[in-house]
């Protein structure tokens, strides 16, 4: 049912007022039970997040920045990380030193520098120290210690050690070949060795520097004939040929070859090894030792009394020359030796010496 006019609908309650329909739009500003300005409750869920987000984040990093790891660099670049805080860097190379001289078989020295400093290792991998000294050992470059071989005092040859120096001269002694009529090879220079520390690369196998050792080059030089010499005999002693020894000496020629006369002068070409070796010629002779003659006196005889009592025998003795040459050539004193085969027997000899005798003598002449 309708109302007649547009007045709103009044009820009457138990107030003298009029009582408004609560939910009429026109009248909601007006009731009490919705006030138009009313406040709403402050929301501190987000701010307590974000303090327990910060307060996390700073957790986080205190622990993260404790020093409970210790970063391994060689020189720049790092390398790992250990457990162990208390490891020193001096601690540190002496370990890697010791594997790689393991490893080597020699003395070493490290080319860089292995430093260390203290690190959080929260979210870092850390590791034992083996596996990090393993991952050093295969960074790290070095030298070895190793012997060079010195010729007259000036560098020659590097090997790994004292052994493999004197293995690589011996084979180049055993290698050489002698000189026809020579025998008991050795360096005619001062060979000596001294310790050093090289690249590994560096480093000759006793083969290899026993090649070295023996390189050889052309040398020309003068040779003075001698009796018995004959061209061909000469070229051959150099290892040349006829036709090279003729070009070495254009003075000479196909005729005039068979002419060459003892103390003339050869101009020879020869190879020989850059380090001089010295051979000798061994000679061997037998010589006699004369025997002494020993003069006893016999007190009960005349001075004109003499008698042989023992017979003199010769001794023999083997002298042994060693004829030194260098290179093929002639050089140097001739050392000598001697042996005793057959020791001399002294002659002796008797002879008077009574005074008494020598007087009755006079006087019996005298009488006469």
């Amino acid at each position: 049912m309708t109302p007649r006019n547009n007045k709103p609908l009044k009820f009457k309650g138990n107030n003298s007022g009029p009582m408004i329909f609560p939910l009429h739009p026109n009248n909601m500003s007006k009731n009490k039970m919705f006030p138009k300005n009313r406040r709403k409750p402050l929301n501190l869920r987000p701010l307590l997040l974000l303090i327990l987000l910060l307060g996390f984040i700073s957790l986080i990093g205190y622990v993260g920045s404790r020093a409970n790891a210790v970063a391994v660099y060689v020189d720049n670049e790092i390398i790992g990380y250990i457990k162990d805080t208390n490891t020193s860097e001096e601690e540190l190379t002496k370990l890697v030193v010791a594997k790689l001289k393991q490893d080597v078989g020699s003395n070493i020295e490290l080319n860089e520098t292995i430093s260390l400093k203290k690190s959080g290792g929260l979210f870092k991998k850390k590791e034992d120290a083996e596996q990090v000294i393993s991952k050093v050992c295969q960074t790290v470059s070095y030298n070895q210690e190793a012997t060079k071989i010195l010729v007259d005092d000036k560098d020659f040859c590097i090997v790994s050690n004292i052994e493999s120096a004197r293995e690589a001269l011996k084979i180049v002694l055993e290698n050489y070949k002698c000189p026809e009529g020579t025998a008991q090879p050795e360096f005619a220079v001062r060979i000596s060795t001294a310790n050093t520390f090289v690249d590994k690369n560096s480093v000759n196998t006793p083969e290899e520097a026993a090649k070295l050792l023996s390189a050889t080059h052309q040398v020309t030089k003068d040779y003075t004939v001698v009796s018995g010499d004959t061209f061909g005999s000469i070229a051959s002693k150099f290892g040349m040929t006829e036709s090279q020894l003729l070009s070495a000496n254009p003075s000479i020629t196909e005729s005039t070859k068979t002419n060459i006369q003892a103390g003339q002068t050869l101009k020879v070409v020869s190879t020989e090894t850059v380090l001089p070796i010295r051979t000798f010629g061994l000679e061997t002779v037998t010589e006699t030792i004369d025997y002494d003659t020993i003069t006893r006196r016999n007190s009960n005889e005349p001075s004109s009394y003499r008698k042989e009592i023992r017979e003199g025998v010769e001794g023999e003795k083997e002298v042994s020359r060693k004829i030194p040459y260098v290179n093929g050539v002639r050089m140097g004193e001739i050392q000598t030796s001697e042996k005793i085969i057959k020791e001399p027997v002294d002659r002796i000899i008797e002879v008077g010496s009574s005074r008494s005798s020598s007087r009755s003598s006079s006087r019996d002449s005298d009488d006469e």
